[in-house]
């Protein structure tokens, strides 16, 4: 069925949100373009660290993080409404030569192979990723759920490239949830290490 406000006219979709407090607010109208997420309903309170949901006819799930709500105030005749800016929720893996991924390795150290040959894909936690990670806990010292933020840093750090990361990767989102301001710029490269 297809909504009846300004978007109508394009191709709609029953999409779900998932709050960073795990709550879900399902069957809502949405027009998703390459860059933005388009919703007329601004009764729901839309934030960025949302994930927007949406199901693919193969059966899997697309998702979007909420990187800019893009809330509209309406003029001439054009009700309020969302314009969402996001992330897409995966990793692309370039896999031109046909390889056989079969494992993935997580560490923070190079590997070596010995007598066999290597066709996984390895995850590995960058330098730089490991900085971003040390600064939040910094920038958590001094607030009032300070251990809960070390405490999930910390599983990130111990899960990146699993697929249990994304758990971890929600109870941050969970426990920063009330100094979003502070921890927002790090969440694009925290969501990035997110893998389907």
């Amino acid at each position: 069925m297809k909504a009846s406000g300004i978007f109508s006219a394009f191709p709609n979709e029953k999409v779900k949100i998932v709050k960073r407090d795990s709550s879900i607010i399902e069957n809502i109208d949405a027009v998703i373009d390459s860059k933005k997420i388009f919703i007329e309903n601004t009764e729901i309170d839309i934030e960025e660290g949302d994930i927007v949901e949406r199901d693919l006819p193969s059966g899997s799930v697309e998702q979007f993080l909420v990187i800019d709500r893009g809330f509209h105030k309406g003029s001439y005749g054009i009700p309020d409404h969302y314009q969402i800016k996001y992330r897409r929720q995966s990793k692309i893996i370039d896999n031109d030569d046909n390889k056989i991924i079969n494992q993935y390795n997580i560490s923070n150290a190079e590997k070596i192979n010995i007598n066999s040959t290597d066709n996984s894909i390895t995850y590995k936690i960058t330098d730089n990723d490991l900085a971003v990670m040390d600064t939040i806990c910094s920038l958590a010292k001094g607030l009032d759920n300070e251990k809960d933020i070390i405490f999930a840093v910390n599983e990130m750090k111990k899960h990146a490239g699993t697929k249990s990361y994304i758990e971890k990767y929600n109870a941050f989102i969970q426990s920063i949830a009330n100094h979003m301001t502070i921890f927002a710029p790090f969440i694009p490269l925290l969501s990035s290490l997110l893998i389907k």
